[in-house]
């Protein structure tokens, strides 16, 4: 169940300034930007590197970023650490999110590093990721690929 937010709260664009412009960006709610914000705190970069600023708005996303807390694995993959075992390979614990956010997870890490699977059927499919996103999970496809396009 979704927490609700603080009156007020529009769950739309948000100024936000990064390397060194102002431009609105889209949130899906108040924990969203502060996942955000967090990670920005968190990997610095990303203040200047939009394929790190990419990959921390993705994995920001509320539903994303409390998986990531729950089974955070490897090190040294950034934002994306949790994603992968001690092997380099994908944890099995990524696989308890739902296809439509694991779509999310699979678009971040191409943006982020043009990360590809042994499997190929494991890479991000936009085809796939299409049939099973709504609203909220298509509007923060097209802000990742916004901030990566900067």
């Amino acid at each position: 169940m979704e927490k609700s937010e603080p009156s007020g709260w529009e769950h739309s664009r948000q100024d936000k300034q990064f390397i060194g412009r102002t431009y609105q960006m889209h949130f899906t709610n108040k924990s969203h930007e502060d996942n955000f914000q967090e990670l920005l705190t968190r990997y610095p970069v990303a203040l200047h590197d939009s394929q790190y600023q990419a990959a921390c708005y993705i994995v920001a996303h509320p539903v994303i970023y409390d998986h990531r807390n729950r089974y955070s694995v490897a090190s040294g993959h950034g934002p994306y650490a949790w994603y992968f075992d001690e092997n380099g390979n994908q944890a099995k614990d990524v696989g308890r999110l739902s296809s439509g956010y694991l779509h999310l997870v699979k678009l971040g890490l191409e943006l982020y590093n043009n990360h590809y699977h042994d499997d190929a059927a494991d890479d991000f499919n936009l085809y796939l990721a299409l049939g099973t996103w709504g609203d909220e999970l298509f509007n923060v496809f097209m802000e990742a690929c916004r901030i990566k396009l900067k």
